[in-house]
């Protein structure tokens, strides 16, 4: 009998490429589906790594589209056949993909299992030195996957029962890509589980198979022996595959009895602990109870840490999330993708405050840059904790060399600053370079910490030096107008006016030295 006629399946909807995985009998068709992907570009990659004899394709994918991805699968692999799949309105897009290798299309609205067929068959018939022959039926892992994604249930549990015979079920699994990154070899770690399935688990029904290809499941069907005793079993079988894949990290289930409660255990919770190596980096199994009895998360104090924002407490907001990690990895909880985003969260939380300060926009935009990728590629607790101290050791720098202060003492350095500078060509934007401030920022920020605006307070601060001179001074007042930073004496005498109520000479008559006044 000739080989299957291996099938590669391109499209970006993940419903569509499930629909099409289960519109047909593949195997007793003498085609098999060998991979998935989701653009062209995944494509390429897959096509590499699988050989297919016929690549289905969408049209409309983000990254590569299926015409970029046609003309480059033709470039490089001429004697794959290609089909498209398209939408009515995608029928221009199609007539190109012609010119580089598709043997024909099928309009994705009106797909149906009997044009399908028909059209794999007539690619199959161009492939040279290739001969379709039918298969002997569907085989374990593809009744396996149909059982685990809804489709053809019934069917795929009547044929399950001829490969697991025994009421009592456990399930093994590693996510492979995410344990061993996105280019490990499937088939070669699928048959290094089913090598030491034979080893270390004698006497009982255990299959392997690969879910979705990426997820390789071993299937461990029993009848006697008790369950403790069998998965201290695996423990050493895990054991010996970590010796052979460093790397290598594998959960198992709680017992269940049934095929028909297998899809419940597998998605409820499995699958996702098979990504769940987070605050385990040595380990080569564990139980999914584990993960299930991990203590509760710690709480962080996200209003508080707002406030310590918004107070410019940096220092202190930080801190808080430094702690925070720690707690987590002495916890074990939350997981890593609630832990990872309510960091990113807060991270971007004080950059986007400095942003709005108008603090260097250019490199806030790379701090957002290099936080979001040092959290999101630890791969491990204690990668996060080194990758955060990182963090924190910027944030600080940009604190020291920004001088930025709680809310308190930045606006008592600043009016110190006017106290101290009132004489001189004083502005808002000068005060804005000096403190680091976006000068729209620093004038709203102004007015919410004092009684009045900027120009006002500093007016206020002038004419209260300007009293203490006329009082205290034989000054004329042409020079302490000049001497409290007003280059127009009539403009002086206005403000002067307006605070006291009376101009410059006549509070000098009123108030100033004892001896009968001063020189106007």
């Amino acid at each position: 009998m000739s080989e299957y006629c291996r099938i590669l399946i391109v499209e970006d909807e993940y419903l569509t490429r499930q629909g099409i995985k289960h519109l047909i009998n593949w195997e007793r068709e003498g085609f098999k589906v060998v991979g998935e992907a989701t653009n062209g570009q995944e494509g390429l990659k897959l096509v590499e790594e699988f050989h297919p004899h016929i690549v289905l394709t969408d049209v409309v994918m983000p990254v590569m589209d299926g015409i970029a991805f046609t003309k480059e699968l033709w470039a490089r692999y001429p004697d794959v056949r290609v089909i498209v799949l398209s939408g009515f309105s995608d029928f221009t897009y199609v007539k190109s993909t012609f010119q580089h290798g598709a043997v024909d299309y099928i309009l994705k609205p009106t797909l149906n299992p009997q044009d399908l067929l028909n059209t794999l068959k007539k690619a199959a018939s161009q492939i040279p030195s290739f001969v379709l022959s039918k298969g002997g039926g569907d085989s374990l892992e593809t009744q396996m996957n149909q059982l685990l994604s809804g489709f053809g249930v019934e069917e795929a549990m009547e044929g399950l029962r001829g490969f697991f015979p025994y009421p009592r079920f456990f399930l093994v699994g590693m996510h492979v890509p995410y344990a061993l990154g996105n280019t490990a070899n499937l088939a070669q770690q699928n048959a290094l589980l089913a090598a030491a399935a034979e080893e270390f688990l004698p006497g009982v029904a255990a299959k392997t198979v690969v879910v979705d290809q990426k997820l390789l499941l071993l299937v461990v069907n029993y009848t006697a022996e008790p369950y403790r005793a069998l998965t201290e079993r695996v423990k050493r079988m895990a054991a010996s595959l970590k010796s052979r894949t460093p790397k290598a990290f594998y959960v198992y289930s709680r017992e269940f009895s049934g095929l028909n409660h297998l899809k419940e255990i597998y998605q409820q919770h499995f699958a996702a602990y098979t990504r769940q190596r987070f605050y385990d980096r040595e380990a080569a199994v564990l139980a999914a109870e584990s993960f299930e009895n991990t203590g509760d998360a710690p709480v962080f104090d996200a209003a508080k840490f707002t406030a310590e924002v918004r107070g410019q407490q940096y220092r202190e907001a930080v801190d808080r999330l430094c702690d925070y990690v720690q707690e987590a990895r002495k916890r074990r909880a939350p997981g890593e993708f609630e832990l990872k985003s309510l960091l990113q969260d807060a991270l971007y939380q004080i950059l986007s405050a400095w942003e709005e300060q108008g603090l260097d926009p250019e490199g806030i935009g790379h701090l957002k840059r290099d936080c979001f990728i040092r959290v999101s590629e630890a791969r491990y607790a204690e990668d996060l904790t080194v990758a955060f101290e990182m963090i924190r050791a910027d944030f600080a720098a940009l604190v020291e060399k920004y001088a930025l202060r709680s809310e308190h003492q930045t606006m008592q350095e600043i009016l110190d600053y006017v106290a101290e500078h009132y004489a001189e060509p004083l502005t808002l934007n000068v005060l804005a370079k000096k403190f680091n401030f976006n000068y729209s920022y620093l004038s709203s920020y102004f007015a919410q910490h004092n009684r009045e605006g900027f120009s006002e307070y500093l007016n206020r601060e002038r004419i209260r030096r300007a009293e203490e001179l006329l009082r205290k001074e034989d000054i004329p007042v042409s020079e302490v107008c000049g001497m409290v930073g007003y280059g127009d004496h009539s403009y002086f005498c206005k403000v002067f006016k307006k605070f006291t109520g009376k101009t410059p000479s006549q509070f000098r008559k009123q108030y100033g030295a004892a001896s009968g006044g001063g020189r106007i």
